[in-house]
């Protein structure tokens, strides 16, 4: 009886959230459109500033430029997606380029599989530590973005290290395909094999069963550990890649050249309509949202906002788009 009693009690409650301001804002970003209205508007503010920018020419420029911040959100997202998050994604990917720098001369192509395979055990390392120690995700992702910043800074001697040898087994990316950028048809092919897995693979329905609830979900009989140590491994992979697609593009890498695309790729997440909670979203979505934050700098850019302010508005986004979206009648937001 009294369980009863409060299951009405608690759908009362849901009715009545959905019907405020919030419920609705919160509806909406969860239903999958905001990211596209929020794309839409920014195209035409932005063409209205600067009609120019509507050209071919100028929107492949931004598909190119958006193909490194759509592959560290589709980093940060897989891991969203089971309610944890990971502050280690960017300087992983630091670490990686300037390893593949490093290797390209003496290694040839061969360095492109190497670079990945480590990233890929650096991030299956994440997630078991965060597993067996049950230390808090971004607690060990926070301790691991430290010992991924400090390699990168001994191994280029806070130097750039600029790629000369080898480097042609990566310039094809750079290029372009009937005008298209390769490297963005290659982040494509990437969310495709990504959206296949998480919709027919048993895998893809364990993380999004894990997120909703990780109790339940080990209750039904999801092994949690192993799904989330594949999880932080794919996530390395993911971060792997976008210091592949980032070297073949500036011809260089240095120690804090993802850096700085951190708080873009959160910001990307939570806008692309990704629960912060975990168990809602999906990978279409975090490419629309890349596209908005890749957007959104291109703007700040045109308008003049210096790049060093440029965090401040990524920072007050994910802020306003959490508060905005988060559902608290869950617990926990971040495990």
């Amino acid at each position: 009886m009294t369980t009863t009693t409060e299951t009405a009690a608690l759908a009362i409650a849901a009715r009545q959230e959905n019907r405020t301001f919030g419920g609705r804002v919160r509806r909406l970003h969860e239903s999958g459109f905001a990211p596209v209205v929020l794309l839409v508007l920014l195209v035409a503010i932005v063409a209205i500033y600067d009609p120019s920018f509507l050209r071919v020419r100028s929107l492949m420029s931004l598909l190119e430029q958006s193909a490194p911040l759509v592959l560290l959100a589709l980093a940060q997202g897989v891991v969203v997606l089971t309610g944890r998050i990971t502050l280690a994604n960017a300087t992983l990917a630091s670490l990686a380029g300037i390893t593949l720098a490093k290797l390209l001369g003496a290694w040839g192509g061969a360095a492109v599989p190497a670079v990945l395979l480590g990233a890929v055990v650096l991030g299956a390392l994440i997630g078991i530590v965060h597993m067996v120690a049950q230390i808090p995700s971004f607690i060990v992702t926070l301790g691991f973005m430290g010992v991924f910043a400090g390699l990168s800074l001994f191994l280029s001697g806070a130097d750039s290290v600029l790629v000369t040898d080898g480097y042609g087994a990566v310039e094809w990316i750079g290029f372009r395909l009937f005008g298209i950028p390769i490297s963005f048809l290659l982040v494509l092919l990437v969310a495709a094999v990504l959206m296949a897995v998480y919709r027919w693979l048993p895998i893809g329905r364990a993380v999004i069963a894990i997120g909703l609830n990780q109790r339940a979900a080990a209750f039904s009989g999801i092994r949690v550990d192993p799904v989330m140590v594949f999880v932080f491994a794919l996530s390395g992979l993911l971060s792997g890649l976008a210091a592949v697609v980032q070297l073949a593009q500036l011809q260089s890498a240095g120690a804090t050249t993802s850096d700085s695309l951190l708080l873009p790729s959160i910001a990307a997440v939570i806008v692309g309509g990704c629960s912060i909670a975990g168990g809602v979203g999906g990978i279409g979505r975090m490419v629309l949202g890349a596209l908005v934050i890749a957007l959104l700098r291109v703007g700040l850019d045109l308008v003049g906002v210096d790049s060093a302010y440029q965090p401040i508005a990524y920072g007050v986004i994910v802020i306003l788009a959490i508060a905005a979206t988060v559902d608290r009648r869950r617990g926990s937001v971040v495990a």
